[in-house]
């Protein structure tokens, strides 16, 4: 019997076809679907669970369910909500990772008598002599090492990514030739959102009382422009829902949570070259006070060239070659040597 893995199941493809890799290789595998959310959840609803415990069924290995409703509110919901009102861009899909998927899991694992934790997330282990690190998966386009960036290196030694060499063209293609029928469509990016439901209504719906979030769409210089009805409807970068006419576009800025403003610009005014980020956790064994690296700000962002210079404790200042388009307070900045993640910052100011 090979060694026993705890695997993470969504009822998705990825995760499905992780568990026909891993049993085919040999591995003792039991699947796993944690229960997050109730209303409106994409990744752990009963027609995903009971997916994955058919596919589970299909391949002869355990399938359970593990409730985390009550940690995945306290440590996720309210933390995204928390950004919002505070005038930062959450990135629940990072925290949600490190603490509720591996840390969780991780915890766990040798209580239960298990050897590894394997998710379907395209990523790969880099292993260099007593060190892990996460590093692009060979699906470019699909490589969630972003997303993963705030796992403890200590967790890394004990991680399977399964699909790690494969591209998602490879998996659906030999996921068809298996005789099941998977769930083909992809997760949306906030499990807890319903289809059709904004942020904004979200977090009014799930916050107690009805506070007035209007306010002023003023420019940098603090002039009025114009107004809005909830300043949490907007994030850095963004051109559309303003209602500002002028010969050129204007883009937001900036959030002032205090004032509930809106501050906008002109789209040369939204690139920036310096920032602050803090909470920083590096997988290099020695982090120098200047690090040539390349960063990327979230996920659908190509990494830049950048100097990342250490500060004191758990704080960086990040210098961009050229300046990028909508550095945004609250998103994860992600620091790599070519493939491999070096470390991860959270961004906390714009300079």
């Amino acid at each position: 019997m090979g060694k026993k893995v705890v695997l993470g199941m969504s009822g998705g493809i990825d995760s499905s076809f992780a568990a026909y890799l891993l049993k085919k290789e040999g591995y003792d595998v039991t699947g796993f679907t944690l229960k997050l959310w109730d209303d409106g959840s994409r990744c752990c609803d009963l027609t995903d669970i009971d997916r994955a415990r058919a596919f589970c069924h299909f391949l002869g290995i355990p399938h359970y369910v593990i409730d985390l409703r009550k940690e995945f509110r306290s440590m996720v919901v309210d933390y995204f909500m928390d950004e919002y009102l505070n005038g930062r861009t959450p990135n629940p899909c990072v925290v949600c990772n490190k603490e509720i998927k591996f840390s969780y899991l991780c915890s766990r694992l040798k209580m239960l008598g298990y050897d590894l934790l394997a998710t379907g997330h395209y990523s790969k282990i880099v292993r260099e002599k007593d060190r892990c690190f996460l590093a692009k998966a060979k699906d470019w386009k699909k490589s969630q090492e972003y997303f993963l960036a705030r796992i403890d290196q200590s967790i890394l030694p004990c991680v399977l990514f399964p699909l790690a060499d494969r591209t998602k063209e490879e998996v659906k293609e030999t996921a068809r030739r298996i005789d099941f029928q998977f769930r083909q469509d992809e997760s949306q990016e906030i499990c807890f959102i319903r289809p059709g439901q904004s942020y904004h209504d979200f977090i009014i719906k799930n916050r107690t009382g009805q506070a007035d979030y209007s306010g002023a769409i003023v420019n940098r210089e603090n002039e009025k422009l114009g107004r809005h009805d909830c300043y949490f409807k907007y994030t850095v970068g963004q051109r559309q829902g303003l209602g500002l006419s002028d010969t050129t576009p204007y883009y937001v800025a900036g959030i002032n949570s205090r004032e509930k403003q809106v501050i906008v610009g002109k789209k040369k005014d939204v690139y920036r070259g310096d920032f602050i980020v803090d909470k920083v956790l590096w997988y290099t064994e020695e982090a120098r006070p200047e690090m040539f690296l390349k960063v990327k700000i979230r996920y659908n962002h190509p990494e830049a060239e950048a100097v990342v210079l250490n500060q004191e404790k758990d704080r960086a200042r990040v210098h961009f070659q050229e300046p990028q388009f909508a550095v945004t307070p609250g998103q994860l900045a992600v620091f790599y040597k070519g493939n491999v993640v070096m470390g991860s910052g959270w961004i906390q100011e714009i300079l």
